[in-house]
């Protein structure tokens, strides 16, 4: 049976700049043969304002690691953790899904599904050595890119 991809992928500015980093990632990091990982890529693929979302919050907060989630897990669009802190139990985790027009929920509200598995992503970010420990407490936040944008500044 073939094993299920990852639940996240690392995202770097400088892979924004190519179309479907998720084929190399996949196929680099996680040993899929090329082919393969071609068609999970699928997975990842950002739409929309996801893109513009995670190219400007890495360009503006280098202390950001954000991950990218599997879109078919329903554990949201991204995990975001806050690397300033340096134990990594104590970072700050914060799950999104990015709803466009839509205003800042925290919590989880206004998702839907999209979130009903967001543990599961935290877990994933987890066993990514010294990222951040187990059982990282994380929030939830929903909205629009730019107002999620402007919450993540703060």
């Amino acid at each position: 049976m073939p094993r299920e991809p990852p639940i996240v992928l690392p995202v770097l500015l400088s892979q924004l700049r190519l179309a479907n980093p998720w084929a190399l990632l996949l196929a680099k990091e996680e040993g899929y043969p090329l082919s393969t990982a071609s068609l999970l890529s699928e997975r990842y693929a950002m739409k929309s304002d996801e893109k513009p979302f995670a190219r400007e919050l890495l360009g503006r907060k280098p202390n950001l690691w954000v991950f990218r989630c599997d879109q078919r897990r329903f554990a949201g669009d991204f995990v975001v953790v806050d690397m300033a802190e340096p134990r990594p139990a104590r970072r700050q985790v914060v799950v999104l899904d990015l709803k466009m027009g839509a205003p800042l929920v925290l919590g989880g509200g206004g998702a839907g599904v999209q979130l009903t598995h967001a543990q599961d992503a935290v877990e994933g970010v987890a066993a990514r050595k010294g990222v951040i420990a187990p059982g990282t407490p994380y929030m939830l936040a929903t909205g629009d890119k730019d107002v999620i944008l402007a919450w993540l500044r703060e």
